[in-house]
């Protein structure tokens, strides 16, 4: 069986079918110039009752596209069959290095440094401590264990505290170690 060409929205079937009649009517002409001129006197039938005729459909302003743009291929070079095709990658990495080298960039990171390096300094935050949370939560699951790493730290502050915060001399080499790293972290050594 003959397939049949697919069927096209009635926007482009009314102008295709309007200019196959005039070239019906135009080779009509050529041909038989009496035919036609008889043919143009005599009243057109009319369609049988049976055959209800088509409604046209409304007019509708369709937008009409004003230009098109054409992308250049890139020049090919004995290349596999895989690479060959179409040069739109090429375009666009052209025209990202065009971008960076203009200097647009730049200026456009001076402007949102600030808020930018805040919603970064804000995004490192949360996933630390999301990680954080989730390292403890894994340690929690496990039996006995917060148990002994509580035992544990108590031990150490016992242990720190037995060691270098009973005497005076050993109490203040550890507030001015304290200090001093405070004011190195502050920036005022």
């Amino acid at each position: 069986m003959a397939e049949a060409p697919a069927p096209k929205p009635d926007t482009e079937q009314q102008p295709q079918m309007a200019e196959e009649a005039l070239e019906i009517k135009a080779v009509e002409a050529e041909a038989e110039p009496e035919t036609v001129a008889v043919a143009a006197e005599q009243p057109a039938p009319e369609p049988a009752a049976e055959e209800p005729a088509a409604p046209e459909p409304p007019a509708v302003d369709t937008p009409t596209v004003a230009s098109s743009i054409e992308v250049p291929a890139s020049p090919q070079v004995n290349t596999g069959p895989a690479e060959q095709e179409g040069g739109e990658w090429d375009l666009l990495v052209q025209k990202l290095r065009s971008w960076i080298a203009s200097g647009q960039l730049q200026e456009q990171w001076q402007a949102a440094r600030t808020p930018l390096s805040l919603l970064a300094g804000l995004i490192a935050v949360l996933l630390v401590l999301r990680v954080y949370s989730a390292v403890l939560g894994v340690l929690n699951s496990i039996p006995l264990l917060p148990g002994l790493l509580e035992l544990a730290g108590l031990v150490t502050v016992v242990q720190f505290s037995l060691t270098r915060l009973v005497r005076s001399q050993d109490r203040s080499e550890v507030i001015g170690g304290l200090k001093q790293r405070w004011k190195s972290f502050r920036g005022r050594s």
